[in-house]
């Protein structure tokens, strides 16, 4: 199994490379910026790349500057466009951050700290492109449902005078 593991922290990279690496073969190549993930990604999809394609994306959200969001939201638009992605799981800090795991449209998130055996379940069910078998510590896109609350497409966060107030006199609002 191929994993791209995109993170800048060495304790998450030594919890997710030990919880990889028990029954099978893993082959791990880290990267500390989602932005270079992306570029790499984009480069194995174009073929200006030697390298084998990932089997997963493992993203920590605590990665500098832009993210696990980003990462996420960048490999489903580019997915979208017919360029080839792996699935992507995401490692985050709070539950109240599971409305972006969803906009972002992660396959699947983990809130740390990170159960190895929860993670290697996951992550092998993704990349042999099997449901994700129900986890204490993993909830996937299908499960979590669509978005709702902040982040709605064409709703902005807050109260709803606050919508009204910022959309002013009729005009209409674009997120992008």
């Amino acid at each position: 199994m191929r994993v791209l593991l995109v993170s800048s922290g060495p304790r998450v990279t030594d919890q997710v490379t030990t919880a990889l690496t028990g029954d099978g073969e893993v082959h791990f190549t880290e990267v500390r910026r989602p932005e270079r993930a992306v570029l790499l990604l984009d480069a194995i999809a174009d073929g200006r790349s030697d390298d084998e394609p990932f089997d997963v994306v493992v993203g920590d959200n605590d990665t500098q500057p832009t993210g696990g969001f980003y990462l996420s939201r960048e490999m489903k638009a580019r997915e979208r466009m017919g360029r080839p992605m792996p699935p992507v799981i995401l490692l985050m800090h709070r539950r109240q951050d599971e409305w972006l795991a969803r906009w972002a449209e992660a396959d699947a998130w983990v809130i740390k700290p990170v159960d190895p055996f929860d993670l290697a379940d996951a992550v092998e069910a993704l990349a042999e492109g099997r449901p994700i078998p129900r986890l204490p510590g993993v909830v996937t896109f299908e499960e979590a449902g669509p978005v709702k609350g902040p982040g709605q497409p064409g709703e902005l966060p807050g109260r709803p005078e606050s919508r009204e107030r910022a959309l002013g006199s009729g005009r209409e609002a674009t997120h992008r």
